[in-house]
């Protein structure tokens, strides 16, 4: 389930071990807490290891999938001891003093004991729920209920039923937590707020047009833009973009020519420059133009998942020196990337006068649902905009009209707004009588506007540049940054152009309420990407995994030399919990112990065996054989003389005969 099948074996093989070797060690209390500081040690590396990898969003998925890794310590020190529990004191600093010092002054200081085995059984059930790589794999539930079956026959042997009983339960819950997963997945694959590039998905995107509350934005930087000397700054960089709006949810439409099973993205090919480098260039027909000197050029670095949005001007040119398997294109200007690290740097070149997008679709760029234009006519007569002489005169009526309205990040159009054949729209009540709204409300307004009055537009999600770092010459671009606006086709230039409707200043609502800590946040994503781009080359991956293989080597071997050079190992009638049978041979009389442990309970830690065993008389008819048997036993083991051959054969004949005897019992 998290992809480490490997390592899974030989976590199983070191686990299960314990029921096949004979090899103990007497861990005392303090060895128990220094297993228990190995695995913070080893959980908090891991935590600063994933996390500069990659996404942060994914770093407690992927430290569930390492936990049976990153416990194996305790779990050793539990599987291979020779005591049955581990203290409770293992793991609290201050009660683990307080014990000391109860001891100290005479007071009692009872321990707490518990198996660590049944906690590494959950965290493995845990480390595998659908949380990592595979959402969607079938192999959750049949697993879990391996898992289950085996946990419940090894604790109720004897009880079928109720066995049987509790399977059902676990599936059930199991079958009720796949179930909400995949929706929880769902919700957040298709649903979420601008600049939430989690959320941003090719196809769809639902906005919160008619939804009632607050949009709340991540400050958390996501891009950082440095323009290269004498190069200009874009002002937006679109994510991704949509052509077709139904109540709240814009989608990307391709025309059935452009269509394939799943979407329309191609693959862009790389071109190879005069000094030997290849740049991707995302229009097929610029060629090496996309790549000339002229053109301004910007550096753009970020984390990025594979299969999400890149974020670049509306008349980006080509790529360059992003370290991906490969990009893709689709009719809308999307471009898609498939990354080789969690944290990318590369060179975008941009303002060529032309678009990646296809050219206008009439049927679908000037396509406008039924209810929503009655409000955009009204509109539209109110403006006149049919009568402006250009577009740009057009675009200019239309921004001064939305400076007359609101901006606001918090919804207040009522739910029974949203739509309808016989009811007004969220835009209609929007543009008519709350005229108040957030980014997505005055885009999507403008987009419709535009196209009853004849003029084809696309709707755009992405980000803002608006925030600049002096003190490291770049551009900073956070989750709060994202915006939407509307691309307008220009019929004049040939090309689509970015049109911002959202009345200017917006930013300042967003960052009124701004941690004052924000700048060490800053501070520290700085340094994970700055090490992450510093690890993803080769030279310094070797050396840093090899510095990392030597540590662990080093530190594996000091503590397999510590573990062989205490070990001991035990007579073979030690049972499964690692309790010694005794301090001398084996006698006949063990093998009964398995027989025996179906009447009588769990054998504690340091009770004698013999004492134990002697529990069975009332399930004798004649306890008198097992008194006997157990002093032969007795005498076997501990006598420091050699007992008489006939000793151990008469010991033998008596141990058949209690088992025949328990067996006639358990039949009856």
């Amino acid at each position: 389930m998290t992809g480490n099948a490997p390592l899974g074996l030989v976590l199983a093989l070191i686990v299960e071990a314990a029921h096949w070797t004979r090899w103990r060690w007497d861990f005392h209390e303090a060895a128990c807490v220094r297993a228990w500081h190995l695995c913070v040690v080893a959980t908090v590396l891991a935590i600063a290891f994933i996390w500069i990898e990659g996404n942060p969003y994914l770093t407690v998925p992927r430290l569930l999938g390492w936990l049976p890794a990153l416990l194996l310590p305790l779990q050793f020190v539990q599987a291979y001891g020779l005591r049955d529990a581990i203290s409770a004191h293992t793991f609290a600093f201050f009660t683990k003093h307080q014990r000391a010092r109860n001891q100290r002054h005479g007071l009692a200081a009872p321990a707490v004991p518990f198996n660590f085995g049944h906690i590494y059984l959950i965290t493995t059930m845990v480390a595998t729920t659908p949380l990592g790589q595979r959402p969607e794999s079938v192999w959750f539930l049949p697993g879990l209920v391996v898992l289950t079956v085996w946990a419940l026959v090894a604790v109720a042997r004897c009880r079928p039923a109720q066995v049987g009983i509790l399977l059902l339960l676990a599936g059930g819950i199991s079958v009720l937590g796949q179930m909400s997963l995949a929706k929880a997945y769902n919700l957040l694959n298709y649903g979420g707020w601008p600049g939430s590039e989690d959320y941003l998905n090719p196809t769809h995107y639902r906005t919160a047009i008619g939804r009632l509350g607050e949009i709340k934005q991540s400050p958390r930087i996501l891009w950082r833009l440095r323009p290269a000397p004498n190069s200009p700054c874009p002002t937006h960089l679109r994510s991704v973009g949509y052509n077709r709006y139904r109540g709240g949810l814009w989608s990307n439409v391709a025309p059935p020519e452009l269509r394939s099973e799943d979407s329309d993205f191609i693959p862009l090919v790389p071109l190879q420059a005069s000094d030997a480098t290849l740049f991707h260039p995302l229009r097929s027909e610029a060629g090496q133009a996309a790549n000339r000197p002229g053109l301004a050029r910007f550096t753009l670095r970020g984390a990025a998942a594979a299969n999400s949005p890149l974020p670049l001007p509306g008349n980006a040119a080509s790529l360059r020196e992003f370290k991906v398997d490969a990009f893709e294109l689709n009719s809308l200007g999307t471009v898609r990337i498939f990354p080789k690290e969690a944290v990318i740097e590369g060179s975008v070149a941009w303002n060529d006068g032309a678009s990646p997008e296809t050219a206008p679709w009439r049927e679908l760029d000037l396509d406008v649902s039924a209810n929503e234009r009655t409000a955009l006519r009204q509109v539209l007569a109110e403006l006149k905009l049919a009568a402006q002489p250009s577009l740009a005169a057009k675009l200019e009526v239309l921004r001064r009209f939305f400076l007359r309205f609101e901006y606001t990040r918090y919804n207040t159009i009522k739910a029974p707004a949203i739509g309808g054949v016989n009811g007004p729209s969220a835009i209609g009540v929007f543009l008519t009588k709350s005229r108040r709204g957030h980014c997505e409300y005055f885009a999507t307004a403008a987009c419709l506007l535009l196209r009853e009055a004849g003029i084809p537009t696309r709707y755009a999600i992405g980000y803002a540049v608006l925030e600049q770092d002096a003190k490291h010459r770049e551009w900073v671009i956070r989750g709060l940054h994202g915006h939407a606006w509307t691309r307008v086709w220009d019929e004049s230039a040939n090309t689509w152009l970015d049109f911002d409707p959202t009345p200017p200043g917006w930013l300042a609502s967003e960052t009124q309420h701004g941690s004052s800590l924000q700048w060490l946040l800053d501070g520290f994503q700085r340094l994970r990407e700055d090490f992450a781009l510093w690890r993803s080359r080769s030279y310094h991956s070797a050396m840093l995994a090899a510095a990392m293989l030597g540590l662990g080597a080093t530190g594996l071997a000091w503590m397999l030399r510590r573990l062989w050079r205490s070990k001991r190992t035990l007579g073979p009638a030690a049972n499964r919990r690692g309790q010694a049978a005794g301090s001398g041979p084996a006698t006949p009389l063990h093998a009964l112990e398995k027989a025996a442990a179906k009447f009588l309970p769990a054998r504690a830690p340091g009770c004698p065996f013999g004492h134990w065993l002697a529990g069975l008389r009332p399930h004798l008819t004649d306890p008198t054989v097992l008194d006997e048997a157990i002093r032969l036993h007795q005498r076997l083991r501990f006598d420091p003389l050699p007992p008489p051959p006939p000793a151990a054969a008469r010991l033998r004949d008596l141990t058949k005969q209690i088992r025949a005897a328990l067996k006639s019992r358990r039949r009856r």
